[in-house]
């Protein structure tokens, strides 16, 4: 009788630990019992990704779809050098980080792209003098193509410029380490609004989101999808302002002027001498 006990309470063990895994739904033992118990096995549902099972994908692998599973705003699969690869070529770098500094680095290219093309059209408009209205490149940010005259050298605010961010960055680097730390160190009075939500990319808060954006979870995810939409395309255009300051010896609003005026002779394959 002992034996048959452990027999059936081992077996009964089993079978349960099986359904388990194999996703069955759980049933009172048929050993011992008059009653007939069925298996029924079940395979384990897939969830769905959080961003919809429909979602739309842009050249994506079976790898890239094993961890880019739609949970951050758009994900589409892409990802073909495996950068967010926790197993592949970009391992060594944490995902989550690489997330957050897209977020980043598409908020400073979204101010950064509007920034430098402001004072050329503030200047075409005549809004403000034509000595500001430079190109970006000749404003200093690059020192040694500034030609406008502020309290100091080029040089002198390059290096101003970079502590200015050091400092900014070092900050925002220890609130990426240590989520709500900014809130709990000492800063002008401001630290009560730097205690974040958590969540580094999206602080909230007065200061971070004053406006009050995104109060349900339908709209934050689809303000936090168009954000790193217009960052991406923010951070190409960065990439082409650069390209045709080179090329071109202008400003990205000259650049446009020029191409309506004659778009025959102003355009990419004229200024890269494909013709």
């Amino acid at each position: 009788m002992a034996t048959q006990a452990l027999v059936s309470s081992s077996l009964s063990s089993s079978v349960e630990t099986a359904r388990q895994i194999l996703g069955a739904r759980p049933l009172q033992s048929s050993i011992g019992s008059s009653r007939k118990g069925s298996f029924v096995v079940r395979a384990a549902s897939t969830p769905p990704a959080k961003q919809g099972a429909d979602r739309q994908l842009w050249f994506a692998s079976k790898q890239s779809l094993t961890y880019l599973d739609g949970s951050l705003p758009g994900d589409y699969g892409f990802d073909p050098l495996g950068l967010s690869d926790p197993e592949g070529p970009g391992g060594f770098i944490e995902p989550k980080w690489l997330a957050y500094g897209e977020v980043i680095n598409g908020r400073y290219a979204m101010l950064g792209a509007v920034g430098a093309i402001a004072p050329e059209i503030l200047g075409q408009a005549g809004l403000i003098p034509p000595e500001t209205a430079l190109p970006w490149f000749r404003t200093g940010v690059i020192p040694p193509a500034g030609t406008y005259n502020y309290w100091a050298d080029p040089y002198t605010l390059f290096v101003f410029e970079m502590a200015l961010m050091g400092f900014a960055e070092h900050r925002r680097f220890q609130d990426w380490a240590n989520p709500g730390s900014m809130g709990r160190q000492y800063f002008l009075g401001l630290e009560k609004y730097l205690g974040g939500s958590g969540e580094p990319a999206y602080p909230g808060g007065p200061l971070f989101n004053p406006l009050g954006f995104g109060k349900d979870e339908k709209s934050l995810k689809d303000l936090k999808l168009k954000e790193v939409k217009n960052g991406r395309l923010a951070m190409l255009a960065i990439v082409g302002y650069f390209i045709q300051g080179l090329v071109t010896g202008v400003g990205p609003y000259q650049n446009l002027l020029d191409h309506l005026a004659d778009p025959f002779n102003n355009n990419i394959l004229t200024n890269l001498k494909f013709h």
